[in-house]
C-alpha cells in the first residue's frame, strides 16, 4: 500500500481505455503523444470483459490508466435505455473491472 508521503509515480507508460474508437478517448491519446518521453497504448480489450483487461495490463505495464471506455447508444442515447443489461454491463461492471484491476496491480 502507498502512504501519502510517497512520491507520485512518473507518467511514463499509459494504456487509454476507449482510445480506439472513442472520441475523448482518441484525444487523450493525442495529447499523451505530445508529451516527451511517455509512450501511449490505445487498449484493444473490452472492459467488460476483465480476463482481457488484466491480460493487457500484464502486457503492457502501463504507469497510468486513463479512463474513457463506455457505451453511449448507437444511433443515440435512446439505445442504452432499450438495452439496459449490455449498457450495465460495459459502463458499470466493465468500469470497475478497469478500476479494480489497476488496483489491485498499483497502477494509477
Amino acid at each position: 500500500t502507498m502512504s501519502s508521503s510517497t512520491e507520485p509515480t512518473p507518467m511514463t507508460k499509459v494504456l487509454i481505455f476507449g482510445g480506439k474508437t472513442g472520441w475523448i478517448g482518441g484525444l487523450m491519446g493525442e495529447l499523451v503523444n505530445k508529451e516527451e518521453g511517455m509512450e501511449c497504448f490505445l487498449a484493444e480489450s473490452r472492459i467488460e470483459n476483465r480476463a482481457d483487461v488484466e491480460a493487457e495490463l500484464d502486457k503492457i505495464k502501463p504507469s497510468h490508466v486513463l479512463m474513457s471506455a463506455g457505451i453511449t447508444g448507437r444511433p443515440n442515447i435512446d439505445w442504452c435505455e432499450d438495452h439496459k443489461p449490455e449498457t450495465i454491463r460495459v459502463n458499470v461492471i466493465g468500469t470497475l473491472n478497469v478500476a479494480d484491476l489497476c488496483n489491485t496491480k498499483g497502477i494509477h
